[in-house]
């Protein structure tokens, strides 16, 4: 790190650590091109007032760092809980999330195309309606080599045996060149969602 501008390239280290753990190539590339230069001219100007008024560079430092690490903080508790979680599940389900979620596990992928693939339990009345409506039509899929077990999330146990689990598809993704399965069982108790548009 140049001794010169430590504060800089100890926030420019920073922000892009945040701006790689996002795993969204745009989110990512906003944050670090947009985001990165607001904040350094922030920063710069704390600095000049911080000189006009002649403060310790301790405290100048101080605060030029203090609130930049906390926004970058912010950011990557944002993107890496349930904000992010939430608006990847109401992607995959046209705009709707379903109420008293729990249990909640997503794997996204951004890079080629978007991909989401996620597993919760929720209030069975409220994924009934949403499943049971535009733009959700029940499949025909046959489920004889579907395993739980080939999912990212390796500890999923005790759902329903295969006769049991009912399968929806969306019928909207079709010029996205898209996909989205809904699995759950008769009494709508949980969600496994996979979803994958180019």
């Amino acid at each position: 790190m140049p001794p010169r501008f430590p504060v800089f390239w100890f926030t420019v280290i920073v922000y892009t650590i945040v701006g790689a753990a996002t795993q969204d190539l745009i989110f990512g590339a906003f944050f670090l091109c947009v985001v990165l230069p607001i904040v350094s001219i922030v920063q710069w100007c704390i600095r000049w007032v911080a000189l006009r008024f002649h403060r310790s560079i301790r405290l100048r430092r101080m605060a030029m760092l203090v609130p930049a690490m906390l926004f970058a903080a912010i950011v990557f508790w944002y993107t890496n809980s349930f904000g992010r979680q939430s608006q990847a599940i109401s992607v995959s389900l046209a705009g709707q999330i379903p109420t008293n979620i729990r249990e909640l596990q997503v794997r996204e992928n951004s890079w080629a195309g978007y991909g989401v693939c996620a597993f919760f339990r929720c209030d069975s009345e409220s994924l009934r309606r949403i499943l049971n409506q535009p733009p959700f039509n029940r499949s025909n899929l046959k489920l004889d080599t579907f395993s739980f077990s080939q999912s990212p999330f390796a500890n999923l146990r005790s759902l329903p045996e295969l006769q049991d689990i009912i399968v929806f598809e969306r019928s909207d993704l079709k010029e996205a060149r898209g996909s989205c399965r809904v699995y759950t069982d008769v009494s709508y108790s949980f969600a496994y969602i996979e979803y994958a548009v180019d």
